[in-house]
């Protein structure tokens, strides 16, 4: 666990289901202080905020369920002012809200686009402008993003979800170069392909359109071959979601100023890391040419 003189906080979005449900637990029962972001836990999510404390292992008093929309600016502002007056500082976010988008991309009305950046992008870009004075003032602290192995290779059929990754990803290493003058690092974790134990298929949204879905009959095969196809890159066996939250906790354990800015977890034939190895390069060479080499490094 991070060093610290008291309990490291930890505010994760999304955390009702999924990476962000595993993450919750993984990281309580190692003892940080969790506060789990969902959205209306006391109404249409009551279900999701009993499972999340379910099986805790008598881990209870370290996880907390706070009311967070980050669709909402108040509600951003609000869960950081919690966390703040109850345990003096905000340690960590991890970035874990997403929503899915299948079909083709066509179909999809601007405004489903527009959804996707809200929810995928601008929601991450609320709430680091309602944490990010904090994490100044004290001159400390992690934010972390659940990217995408898909903003290296990316995927048909998903467009405006792809759109939406590949935007968190530019915010959040663009922001990263900023905020790392004043202590505060960045990690950018990359997943590969996730199928099971998340509901991210389930709840994923489709195309408005019905009159572009029908010019498309022609690519019908290739899209209803997505699921099978997706599933043909796993060939050492199934991605066990759990893997993310682990590695969400081993990166957290790292001491500060070791953590990498880019990080992946990946069962399947995905592969982000040579993208990875090539952007850190070029990165590096450009920022060094214009004097910006400081910048990639933490400053304490």
């Amino acid at each position: 666990m991070m060093k610290n003189d008291k309990k490291t906080t930890v505010l994760i979005t999304g955390a009702g289901s999924g990476m962000g449900l595993h993450t919750a637990r993984t990281l309580a029962t190692a003892g940080y202080m969790v506060y789990a972001g969902v959205r209306d836990p006391n109404g249409r999510n009551t279900e999701k905020s009993q499972n999340l404390l379910k099986e805790l292992n008598g881990a209870e008093k370290n996880i907390e369920i706070v009311d967070l929309d980050i669709l909402q600016d108040n509600s951003c502002r609000n869960a950081a002012d919690q966390i703040v007056a109850q345990h003096e500082s905000i340690d960590v976010v991890i970035h874990n809200a997403a929503h899915l988008y299948i079909g083709f991309s066509e179909a999809f009305e601007p405004e489903q686009l527009a959804s996707s950046l809200n929810t995928n992008l601008i929601g991450a870009h609320r709430l680091n402008r309602a944490v990010l004075p904090h994490m100044r003032k004290e001159g400390k602290g992690l934010i972390l993003y659940v990217g995408s192995g898909i903003t290296n290779v990316t995927a048909p059929f998903m467009a405006p979800y792809v759109v939406g990754k590949a935007a968190l990803d530019a915010l959040a290493e663009n922001t990263a170069y900023e905020i790392s003058q004043f202590g505060v690092e960045t990690t950018i974790l990359m997943p590969g392909v996730y199928m099971d134990d998340t509901l991210h298929f389930a709840a994923a949204e489709f195309p408005h359109d019905e009159k572009v879905l029908k010019e498309y009959t022609r690519l019908e095969k290739d899209y209803d071959n997505y699921e099978p196809g997706l599933r043909n890159l796993f060939r050492f066996g199934d991605a066990p979601i759990q893997s993310v939250a682990d590695k969400i906790a081993e990166i957290l354990a790292l001491p500060a100023g070791q953590r990498p800015l880019r990080d992946t977890v990946d069962f399947s034939d995905w592969v982000a890391e040579p993208g990875n190895g090539v952007r850190e390069a070029l990165t590096e060479r450009a920022f060094r040419i214009m004097g910006y080499s400081h910048l990639l490094r933490v400053k304490y």
